[in-house]
């Protein structure tokens, strides 16, 4: 090592240089590897103490004849071996003749290495023991020098503290940032209503919603574009326990595959090109919250095995890391897929698809509830007078074309036609006349049904339910009474066509 009189120099150009970074990685191998290459130390090392394990260190930082963080020597409880003495007691453990004293038993390691002096001293700050620096040495050293280095161990505890403080302070601020942008993306939606309706298929689907929000289970959104998963999801959150967290959204088909582990878990700095900076993952911004994972099916596989490790130990490396980052996140996952049959094809994990479907939802098509299109569509409507739109309401003529279609967009089609014929109308009313062609998707072939079509001069409604009538007793008298063939002649489901003969009363 260096000379005494140098001592205090080169252990100021280190602290120097450890001062000039505040990020905690940096600043710890700085004070490991600045140890080794200034002062010719065979060995430093530094132990630290995560606050969810109080009661342990963990080695953190290694230089010299080892930079492994893992070993006999990696996670140490408190008053256990040299190094938990030195935490628990505050006190430092130095000796310049380490193969005579009696308090270093493995003088085996000591040999071979050329190992001769040994100084180990707590890290310390505002009273609190933060963990261990300790190095060895090939020569001895003299009560000055150990002297120094526990001046420096002081230095290095405060460069320490002021790394984890900013970490800490970085940490919060992307979060409030996050959240700030995500409570932008809500007041811009703001206009949009909530979960509107009171029929028998969307009053099932509230109730297990219900029952569900007060836990802490995974729930999986099943049903088609445009159902309204992202409402629900909204809602779960809004009902659960969590409701004062963040709710932290993310649109996995919308992802490149190449950048969806670093979306979803973060990144160090350096972790690949252009990552400047560290980055926190959705999941950290989740964090006492709830994620909602939209499009669950489109995720690659690969990142489909480290989620099952997030869901199922509660813990996440972010791309380029080697710590683990503990996360306290309830995830909501919904998809428009047959993840079943995802699965079997091998295109979705069956331990991850199991994982998920805890407490599956089934969100039922429009065509399903027809029942609520009034409400839904007095609801859009008024939201859309207040943000500027003129029309107010919906006239009966054009909620009976409405409700005659069958709305293969669901929810999110009838928004974006009522916002179109908002826009179109001139009067304080949407009629027929505002709407786009909304007539029934695919042709069905003519039969000898008994039509009854209404009178030229009937109202619309009932010239439109006339029609509809038609159509229904067609497929059926086609079908020969087969409602399921009839319902695959209509291309309609077998629920919707007996609700249309009750309707029409066949």
């Amino acid at each position: 090592m260096k000379a005494a009189a140098g001592l205090e120099a080169t252990l100021g150009r280190v602290g120097l240089r450890m001062a000039r970074s505040l990020e905690l990685r940096d600043v710890l191998d700085e004070i490991t590897r600045g140890l080794v290459r200034d002062l010719e130390a065979a060995m430093a090392r530094i132990w630290l103490i995560r606050p969810e394990e109080p009661g342990v260190l963990h080695l953190v930082a290694s230089a010299g004849l080892s930079e492994r963080l893992d070993g006999s020597h990696a996670r140490i409880p408190f008053g256990s071996l040299k190094i938990g003495q030195i935490a628990a007691t505050r006190t430092p453990v130095c000796s310049s003749d380490v193969l005579e004293d009696p308090r270093f038993t493995d003088k085996t390691w000591l040999k071979d290495n050329g190992l001769v002096t040994c100084a180990g001293y707590p890290l310390e700050f505002d009273d609190e023991v933060l963990g261990v620096l300790a190095m060895f040495a090939r020569r001895p050293l003299t009560e000055l020098e150990l002297e120094w280095l526990g001046i420096f161990a002081a230095q290095a505890s405060v460069a320490i503290e002021n790394a984890r403080l900013f970490t800490e302070v970085t940490t919060l601020t992307r979060r409030l940032e996050a959240e700030n942008t995500y409570l932008k993306e809500e007041l811009g939606d703001a206009g949009r209503t909530g979960i509107v309706g009171q029929s028998a298929a969307l009053t099932r689907a509230l109730e297990a919603l219900a029952r569900v929000a007060p836990t802490r289970s995974t729930v999986l959104l099943l049903g088609e574009t445009g159902t309204g998963k992202e409402l629900f999801a909204r809602a779960l959150h809004d009902k659960s326990p969590r409701r004062d967290g963040p709710l932290v959204k993310v649109n996995c088909a919308a992802i490149a595959p190449s950048l969806v582990e670093s979306e979803l878990f973060g990144h160090e700095k350096g972790a690949f090109t252009g990552a400047v900076q560290r980055r926190l993952g959705r999941f950290e911004l989740a964090h006492g919250g709830t994620l909602f994972l939209d499009e669950i099916g489109e995720l690659p596989l690969e990142t489909q095995a480290k989620l099952l490790r997030v869901l199922s130990e509660h813990e996440l490396e972010r791309v380029g890391g080697t710590k683990p980052v503990r996360v306290d996140v309830r995830v909501v996952a919904a998809t428009n897929r047959d993840l079943s049959a995802q699965v079997e094809a091998g295109r979705f994990r069956a331990d991850l698809f199991f994982r998920l479907n805890v407490f599956p939802i089934e969100l039922p098509p429009l065509r399903e509830r027809r029942d609520d299109i009034p409400r839904l569509a007095e609801a859009f409507v008024a939201s859309l007078a207040n943000r500027g739109a003129a029309p107010a309401t919906v006239d009966d003529d054009a909620l009976a074309y409405l409700s005659a279609y069958d709305w293969p967009g669901n929810v999110r089609e009838l928004h974006n036609v009522l916002e179109r014929a908002s826009i179109l109308s001139r009067t304080g009313r949407i009629g027929v006349e505002d709407l786009p062609d909304l007539a029934p998707r695919g042709e069905v072939d003519g039969g000898d049904g008994d039509r009854e079509p209404a009178p030229s001069g009937a109202p619309l409604r009932e010239r439109v339910s006339a029609y509809e009538r038609s159509l229904v007793a067609d497929a059926l008298q086609r079908a020969e009474g087969n409602q399921s063939e009839a319902a695959r002649l209509l291309r309609t489901s077998r629920a919707t066509l007996q609700y249309k003969m009750k309707l029409h009363r066949l």
